[in-house]
């Protein structure tokens, strides 16, 4: 891992003249287009194949009737399968979960029509993913956004509302049904969909859309780590991904670029880029993303970067850029 330790190195040593001007990578592959030729995909989930990573999965959301649901991508863009159980927003993913005497991966999403979380089950071994009903707590609101922390034994479904800030609960299957018990609140104050939350802290980040980043560290008081308006940061502040403790990546949805932060204080700006055309569309407008540091072969030996990209202004509808990291590595340490 030559590149990537030469890449912490200069990180460490370099001196901090960052610049909010955009670095470009490019897509090495993208989803198949849905049927409807309109912004209807939200929001992915990276699903690594611990035997074959190669045969990992994206997990991503339909937002619209007749056809929303979970649809299920292999690495190279194609569309292996979908769940369409009705509209869903956004979706995240945990794994060794308990559930009837085994361990699964689990991926939670948000239910539109019911205020609802609905749950799929996902086999470790073949990827088999198996929807397995909503949980049973019904949200006064239509929940937004959703992402998940695993502490320990626990497993916890962070929540964000449009326009009532956001909840933590605690969630358990158990006879046969999936159980919620609410645990925390977060005071947001105006619109907020996407967060994220870092397994070893336990921080939660959660991105108030005309405003900035907000952390949320277990025991200490909020702090906005990032502001609307600074280092290129543009309205809506979208998606939220982590590549391990090293690096939070925020989709800057009004500049279509993504902004690069140190997860942990002074929680330093890193660096910005945009995926733009090459051998496949750049993205523009995007809402969900999700990263993965895992070694997933071929061009993802560093790892996976998933965007979802609104192309709905050419014609196009919305889909999902798969990039690889090494190429974001490489261009964070060109433009430090």
């Amino acid at each position: 891992m030559l590149i990537r330790t030469t890449i912490c190195l200069f990180l460490a040593f370099a001196p901090l003249k960052l610049s909010a001007e955009p670095f470009e990578v490019h897509a090495t592959a993208a989803t198949d287009l849905p049927i409807q030729k309109s912004d209807i995909m939200d929001d992915p989930a990276i699903w690594v194949n611990k035997k074959h990573p190669e045969k990992s999965l994206i997990l991503a959301t339909n937002k619209e009737e007749p056809y929303g649901g979970l649809y299920v991508y292999s690495l190279d863009g194609k569309l292996k399968e979908s769940l369409q159980i009705g509209p869903i927003n956004n979706v995240d993913l945990r794994t060794g979960f308990p559930m009837a005497h085994t361990l699964a991966d689990i991926a939670v999403a948000t239910f539109k029509p019911d205020k609802r979380l609905a749950f799929f089950g996902i086999s470790p071994n073949t990827g088999k993913i198996t929807y397995l009903g909503l949980g049973d707590h019904t949200f006064e609101k239509k929940p937004y956004g959703v992402c998940l922390q695993k502490q320990g034994n626990d497993f916890y479904a962070v929540v964000t509302f449009k326009f009532s800030g956001a909840e933590k609960w605690k969630f358990w299957a158990e006879d046969d049904g999936l159980h919620l018990e609410k645990t925390a609140s977060y005071p947001i104050k105006t619109l907020a969909e996407g967060c994220v939350v870092d397994d070893l802290t336990g921080t939660v980040f959660i991105g108030e859309e005309d405003q900035g980043i907000w952390a949320f560290p277990e025991g200490k008081p909020p702090q906005m780590i990032a502001k609307v308006g600074e280092n290129g940061l543009t309205a809506d502040v979208e998606g939220l991904a982590l590549y391990e403790d090293k690096y939070l990546i925020a989709s800057s949805q009004g500049s279509s670029s993504y902004n690069i932060y140190q997860p942990s204080p002074p929680n330093s700006f890193l660096g910005t880029f945009k995926i733009t055309k090459g051998a496949q569309e750049g993205t523009e407008e995007t809402d969900g993303i999700d990263v993965t540091p895992v070694n997933l072969g071929g061009p993802y030996t560093m790892g996976l970067f998933v965007a979802h990209d609104n192309r709905t202004s050419k014609g196009g509808g919305s889909n999902f850029k798969l990039v690889p990291w090494k190429d974001i590595a490489q261009g964070l340490q060109m433009h430090q």
